[in-house]
């Protein structure tokens, strides 16, 4: 039996975008216990996998392999938001001003090819472009996180690919590896 891998499409963030981001929350990390993701880790998902069969990651890649480069978009993070809301939040994340739109129709496009090509069900919930910040395990967001969040400068850059990205699951937190 093969060993199943864990995997999701995603847009990454440049380096100057993650240093940024990076820089941001060092001051921020400090006022709360919640767990915040790592620089590593930062990327908007397009489409989370599962956990498939080294097989069908071959498929899933021959799927997505013609929309892996795309006619370059700017994407603009530019707010903080939560689910379901920031005073009971799971996820604190970043939203886009810019790009959004470019985000879910590459999200739909993804979705319908790996439904034709893969066989993989189609996501049927809502897609919402978003950077996660940080997953609350039962912890409260403080009102001084919100207030320094608030003051996030907005970040822009030019993108044009996508990737797909296994991620293996640790008592410290995913480690993510580029596939493609």
């Amino acid at each position: 039996m093969s060993e199943l891998i864990r995997a999701f499409i995603a847009v990454k963030l440049p380096d100057y975008i993650a240093d940024s981001l990076e820089d941001f929350l060092d001051d921020i990390r400090p006022l709360s216990r919640i767990h915040w993701v790592k620089r590593e880790q930062f990327h908007i998902t397009l489409k989370f996998l599962g956990e498939l069969e080294p097989d069908v990651i071959d498929d899933v890649i021959d799927s997505i392999m013609p929309m892996k480069h795309f006619e370059p978009f700017t994407i603009e993070l530019s707010h903080i938001g939560a689910f379901p809301n920031m005073r009971n939040a799971n996820v604190l994340w970043l939203g886009c001003s810019r790009g959004a739109k470019e985000l879910a129709n590459l999200s739909l496009r993804i979705n319908d090819s790996l439904f034709r090509d893969a066989e993989l069900e189609r996501d049927t919930r809502k897609f919402r472009a978003h950077l996660t910040l940080a997953r609350l395990k039962g912890e409260r967001v403080n009102d001084d996180v919100i207030n320094q969040l608030g003051t996030f400068p907005l970040m822009n850059w030019p993108c044009d690919e996508l990737v797909l990205m296994r991620s293996v699951l640790t008592p410290k937190g995913p480690i993510y590896t580029q596939i493609l």
